[in-house]
């Protein structure tokens, strides 16, 4: 983790016992904040939302399956895995999921909901910009926790040592706009709520020392019926959202090692 100094009883004034960067400690703090409802929530996640929500939600996990080519005994890692939902899907798929959350109160939700589950998904406590998990994982996961942070060269950087030579990274991430949609949770709690372009997000990838950067888009995950209104929607709405593509609302990247 990152740390820095403040004032306290050691010698110079300064404290022996140095304490996080204000907006890191803020993502430690986060679940007690949210009370015991919004922790209810993070240990039901992806359910106990809006039908619309949850579909959603398990569906971009489909997609992280897709991506990745997730195949039973493939290792994944997830970075900034929150209360580790995506991990614990992935392990039911058969894959050996690992997660990472620079907080410790999001870990030990990970771990209860595993138990209680019967997942087999490990989880521990990591700060995602620091990690160096040795090229041992087949795959790695940033799912909707690169906003979190202003520092993604740090964060792809950790991704690149966690993967093997030709492993895959999927990033998913709000677009832009959450610079502007976060500040409410961000005057609140104190969480860093950033927006990143796909262009900065796929040059900080490659500087990184990925490759074969591949961004993807997707619609408004609904079924079509058979009526012509449907029918027409169904052929517009792909070329509707890729024009609008700048403006959407979720980024989707894939990268190599």
């Amino acid at each position: 983790m990152a740390w820095c100094q403040a004032p306290g009883p050691g010698r110079n004034g300064r404290n022996i016992f140095p304490v996080l960067e204000d907006r890191k400690q803020a993502e430690v703090d986060y679940p007690a904040a949210i009370g015991e409802e919004g922790r209810r929530w993070l240990r039901t996640k992806p359910f106990g939302n809006s039908p619309r929500e949850t579909a959603r939600l398990v569906i971009d996990f489909g997609y992280v399956v897709q991506l990745l080519d997730l195949q039973p005994g493939m290792r994944l890692v997830e970075l900034g895995c929150g209360p580790g939902w995506m991990s614990r899907f992935a392990a039911r798929h058969g894959v050996e999921a690992v997660g990472y959350d620079i907080a410790p109160q999001m870990i030990e939700i990970a771990r209860e909901q595993a138990v209680a589950e019967g997942v087999d998904a490990r989880f521990e406590v990591g700060d995602m910009e620091e990690l160096d998990l040795g090229r041992s994982f087949d795959a790695c996961l940033l799912y909707d926790a690169l906003h979190h942070t202003p520092r993604a060269d740090l964060v792809f950087a950790a991704a690149h040592r966690a993967l093997k030579p030709g492993g895959r990274l999927v990033l998913a991430e709000p677009n832009w706009k959450h610079r502007y949609q976060g500040r409410a949770a961000s005057g609140e709690f104190g969480t860093t709520e950033l927006g990143y372009t796909p262009r900065r997000l796929k040059g900080l990838l490659r500087e990184a020392g990925f490759r074969r950067v591949e961004r993807f888009h997707n619609n408004r995950k609904r079924l079509y019926g058979n009526s012509a209104a449907d029918l027409f929607r169904h052929l517009a709405e792909p070329l509707l959202y890729r024009a609008l593509g700048p403006f959407w609302t979720q980024i989707w990247l894939r990268a190599t090692a």
